[in-house]
């Protein structure tokens, strides 16, 4: 029967540019405005970020420290979610301390961030051709080592297309900058790059589940960098998450086609698990409810020159003005374009095949949901709630839920900082990675450049690394505490009673560390975020240094990110 019905789906998507509108920009620009907000100032260059926590972080809850204390053992998939739940727990308040957090808060903020990642060399756009004709934009960001080492499919949101967008920007961010991954980003069916090669309208994970399938079949059979693949792993966004989930059970449902499992792991963030009750509720929302309605309508307006399937229905005419009705013309226009390309489908079984409790078999594939409750796009309680108050997967060994009080939609970076959110990511896909141990030992080497003698009331609280485009100089600030009557707390986040001393160290010199010069302003931003997340500084006998007052220490660094 499963079986049955991973062909049934995979035989309805299509056999059968222009450039597309920001429409994640657009989306929170516009919530922002009608809110009364104040939109967030472009080129300012807190938008360019460090890969660092918003504070200076304390031992106790440094998420460099809490990727050591994950990785120093192999654990399961249940130890691993046990585990992200006690970090949040213990360390959240002091991670969002400084951070952008509530709905719309940090939204705002992860949409602000400035990557223009395209001028980075390592980072190109391609097509992935299916066997079965469909033509998928696509994202490849590959190291400079040919390692074989893991790869991460990432499928982004509604509207999102392969380009220089918000989610696209904080993955790349998050999985290559800061992450030993390579990585394949995928334009959602609903992006206008990807309607333009298919000329089809297709939402939901039922149909986009099975793309993320082949599209993994094909890097692992047929892509010229297949050799640098050590195992894949998937994680969507928001309608890409209700991809993730259906894609993770169609990954179970491989052994019964007689096929291996695609995946090894998948991350389903903020994700849609069940389509009509979620469009329901965003379109019922007095404020995102208009803004979304509107993107619908001008992203179907664009669309129409390309489709084929249903022009006929994406006219001013027959998009409804009324938000609340803009549900069931989604149904329709998906019901009809299955039904003009041969497969009967109303809009009730459209919308039953899109959601996830629909599906006869409980996912075994390892599976984290991350998510927030503060979600003002994707309901909680309808979607990743739900989720985790199943039975089954409240119990299961394999599949968890992460569910944080703060980071709105998909924007766990603002809340609880850039660094705190790629740890999650980089080690959910290690713990599944068993094969790639190039990642498991830490080197290290005296520190041999200047650095500052402290006084008995000062002690180290941070270090920031950063790279200039075309410059044979890296820069590293050592912050620095003072105690005095009226500041007792280096980890408050106050900025009073804290200095900075920045060193110029020759970037030839760190060459073992994976140094190299950038080629330009994008280059420099990645490879700061890369030793920012990847170096600790640390006391001779392999103590924090932060908290000491020490000026003979060493630095400590895993695999070379490059």
């Amino acid at each position: 029967m499963t079986s049955l019905i991973y062909s049934l789906v995979l035989s309805v998507l299509l056999f059968s540019v222009t450039a597309p509108a920001q429409t994640e920009q657009q989306f929170v620009r516009e919530i922002i405005r009608q809110s009364g907000g104040e939109l967030p100032k472009a080129d300012a260059a807190s938008d360019i970020p460090d890969g660092l926590s918003t504070k200076d972080m304390s031992p106790a809850c440094d998420p460099k420290l809490f990727e050591d204390s994950l990785l120093a053992k192999k654990v399961s998939s249940a130890e691993y979610y046990s585990q992200i739940k006690s970090y949040f727990d213990k360390c959240g308040k002091e991670l969002s301390l400084k951070s952008a957090v509530g709905g719309l808060a940090s939204l705002a903020k992860a949409s602000s961030y400035e990557y223009p990642f395209f001028q980075h060399s390592q980072i190109k756009s391609i097509t992935i051709k299916l066997p079965n004709g469909t033509q998928v934009p696509a994202i490849a960001a590959l190291k400079q080592d040919p390692r074989p080492r893991p790869l991460v499919v990432v499928k982004c949101g509604v509207f999102c297309s392969a380009t220089e967008s918000p989610s696209m920007i904080e993955n790349l961010m998050s999985l290559f900058d800061q992450s030993p991954f390579n990585v394949v980003l995928l334009a959602n069916q609903t992006g206008l790059d990807h309607i333009a090669l298919n000329h089809i309208v297709s939402i939901g994970g039922w149909t986009e589940g099975a793309e993320v399938i082949e599209v993994g079949r094909w890097l692992k059979d047929q892509w010229a960098f297949k050799d640098r693949i050590s195992s894949i792993h998937l994680m969507g966004l928001s309608l890409g998450g209700n991809a993730a989930v259906f894609g993770a059970a169609y990954n179970d449902m491989q052994a019964q086609l007689e096929a291996p499992k695609v995946y090894s792991s998948v991350m389903a963030v903020c994700p849609v698990v069940a389509l009509k009750p979620t469009l329901q509720s965003l379109y019922g929302s007095t404020l995102v409810g208009s803004v979304f309605a509107k993107l619908t309508k001008d992203q179907f307006l664009a669309a129409r020159k390309d489709v084929t399937d249903v022009p006929d229905l994406l006219t001013t005419e027959n998009i409804p003005s009324n938000k609340k009705d803009m549900t069931d013309y989604l149904g329709l226009i998906n019901a009809v374009s299955l039904q003009r390309r041969g497969t009967a489908v109303s809009a009730n079984q459209y919308f039953k095949n899109n959601n996830f409790w629909s599906l006869p078999q409980k996912v075994t594939t390892p599976m984290l949901v991350w998510a927030s409750k503060d979600d003002i796009v994707v309901d909680n309680k309808i979607n990743a709630q739900s989720v985790e108050n199943d039975p089954y997967y409240k119990n299961s060994s394999t599949v968890g839920v992460v569910n944080l009080p703060y980071g709105s939609h998909c924007s766990f970076s603002a809340a609880y900082g850039v660094l705190a959110s790629t740890i999650v990511m980089k080690t959910f896909v290690l713990a599944h990675s068993p094969e790639f141990t190039a990642y498991d030992s830490q080197n290290q080497m005296p520190w041999k450049f200047e650095s500052k003698k402290l006084s008995p009331k000062e002690i180290h609280i941070g270090q920031v690394w950063k790279f200039s485009a075309n410059s044979d100089q890296v820069k590293i600030s050592f912050r620095t505490f003072t105690t005095s009557a009226l500041c007792n707390d280096p980890w408050a986040g106050s900025d009073q009673c804290i200095s900075s001393k920045e060193i110029a160290v020759p970037v030839v010199a760190l060459a073992n560390m994976g140094a190299r010069i950038p080629a330009n302003a994008a280059e420099a931003a990645a490879f700061s975020r890369e030793f920012n997340a990847k170096v600790q500084f640390k006391t001779k006998d392999l103590k924090p240094l932060n908290g000491t007052n020490t000026s003979e220490f060493n630095v400590v660094w895993r695999e070379a990110l490059n």
